[in-house]
């Protein structure tokens, strides 16, 4: 056997172990997280210079307020300062625009507008967003209201453009929200690597397993299983399998054996005794009708001979039967058959029988269809029925009744159904009655012709065909046996 060199260690120790590693390595890496999370906390509490992401945009009512005192006088290059002073520069660009489009001055020079019509047009408009942030566009008046120019303010709405000068503050409060989720990242990723390595771990012997019962389902018993180190659980599962299949192997091959001995048996004993036992027949028919001596006795012993010459004869034909049914190469002689026209032929044979005993026979087809077509081995069927029937003739009594009753269902399949008026079926035989060999105790069987072998065959060829064969006691006495065939 294999080897899989890992530490012994039983399912049980292996799962607690997983379990508090993870656990283990998940609460390190919260308590490192949460550390990292109140450092950046402490730090946005003591230097407390964060800026709202609208900041800037709450600095414009301020400077609204500037342009209207000031006026037109804005307009000139010489107030550029003294406008900046009140502009929050490092959050905001501006520009001085005339009444014609052009830019006076600002911290930034590329036209907003293209025209004067425009620069109107965004007067009214109020707030515009461009190059992603926002411009706003406020009108300069001159004292009699009248509009002379405007001044562009563009701006931000993010926490970066409102705090040009902590950025660094910014990035830590978005690592500290992932450092919330870290924990519980963590605790995914241990898990899942740690449940990848134990099914990894546990792939192989599991594998192996499935693919040994494959095997042993096939009759194919020849391999053996790997021993298993790593895990006590799977070690003793890996042996104790192991130990079923070599006993099973040890089991199939004596059974292999003793079935392959009792076909050589049998075909020794139908080899050596057909032959003597033909002559005998023969000798003893011949006594039976030339004898001339002792007529009281020569008759009586004749018949004696051809009675039991006849039994063992019958029970090397039914050895014979056994041996062909079993192999596993037999199989049937299928064709298309009528079932009207097979019942009809069969039920004159029966009535031949019954007559001789004085038996009434009768046959009934339910849904009765001269075009039944139903694709059988009727040589085989007919064996089955020759056997049944003729037993339940050797059981019903002089004047007694037996009724065959024909069912052809619509998927396909047909059942047969046997009843008597005899003495039906003991307990003991009821549940032998299919066993190779059996006979019942009080029954002599080389007087009645008996071999103990004809439902046993029977029921064997009904299995090929896919069917079954129940023996039953019926209500008012008798028996019923009910036999069911699947089309094939």
């Amino acid at each position: 056997m294999g080897k899989i060199n890992r530490k012994n260690q039983t399912l049980r120790t292996k799962f607690i172990t997983s379990f508090h590693l993870i656990l283990v390595k998940s609460v390190v890496a919260t308590i490192i997280t949460w550390v990292l999370l109140l450092f950046c906390m402490y730090l946005l509490y003591t230097t407390n210079k964060l800026n709202p992401a609208n900041y800037y945009e709450q600095e414009l009512p301020a400077i609204e307020k500037y342009i209207d005192d000031v006026g037109a006088s804005l307009l000139s290059s010489n107030s550029q300062k003294q406008l900046e002073s009140v502009i929050p520069i490092d959050g905001i660009d501006f520009q001085v625009i005339d009444l014609s489009g052009e830019v006076v001055y600002g911290t930034y020079q590329t036209n907003s507008v293209d025209s004067a019509k425009e620069l109107k047009q965004n007067i009214n408009d109020g707030v515009t967003k461009k190059d992603g942030g926002f411009v706003k566009y406020y009108p300069i008046k001159d004292d009699q209201g009248k509009v002379q120019g405007a001044i562009a303010l563009k701006y931000g709405l993010s926490l970066i453009t409102s705090n040009p000068h902590n950025g660094w503050m910014i990035i830590f409060f978005g690592l500290m929200i992932l450092f919330v989720v870290t924990p519980f990242m963590c605790f995914y990723l241990f898990s899942y690597f740690a449940g990848k390595l134990l099914s990894q771990q546990f792939e192989r012997p599991f594998n192996e397993i499935i693919e040994s019962t494959k095997k042993i389902k096939e009759q194919d018993l020849d391999f053996t299983l790997p021993t298993i180190s790593y895990s006590i659980e799977l070690e003793q599962l890996t042996q104790a399998f192991e130990e079923m299949r070599s006993a099973l192997k040890d089991s199939l091959d004596r059974q292999l054996q003793l079935e392959q001995e009792r076909k050589d048996m049998m075909a020794a004993i139908s080899h050596d005794l057909r032959n003597p036992l033909t002559i005998i027949q023969g000798h003893a028919e011949g006594l039976l009708e030339s004898g001339k001596r002792q007529k009281e006795r020569l008759v009586p012993y004749l018949q004696t001979i051809i009675r039991n010459t006849n039994y063992a004869s019958h029970l090397i034909s039914d050895l014979n039967e056994i041996a062909l049914v079993e192999k596993p190469t037999f199989i049937l002689n299928t064709k298309q058959t009528n079932i009207y026209q097979f019942v009809q032929m069969k039920s004159q044979e029966y009535q031949r029988l019954c007559a001789e005993k004085c038996i009434a026979f009768n046959h009934r087809m339910i849904d009765e269809d001269d075009k039944s077509i139903r694709m059988i081995d009727p040589d085989r069927i007919s064996q089955v029925l020759d056997n049944i029937i003729t037993n339940s003739i050797r059981y019903t009594p002089k004047n007694g009744e037996i009724e065959w009753i024909i069912a052809v269902e619509t998927d396909g399949s047909l059942s047969f159904d046997i009843l008597d008026n005899g003495p039906g079926f003991s307990i003991e035989r009821k549940q032998n009655v299919f066993d190779k060999y059996y006979q019942e105790k009080n029954k002599d069987s080389e007087e009645n012709g008996l071999s103990g072998l004809g439902l046993y065959i029977a029921k064997a060829i009904v299995k090929k065909h896919g069917g079954d064969i129940t023996v039953n006691n019926r209500e008012i006495g008798g028996a019923h046996v009910k036999v069911t065939i699947c089309e094939l």
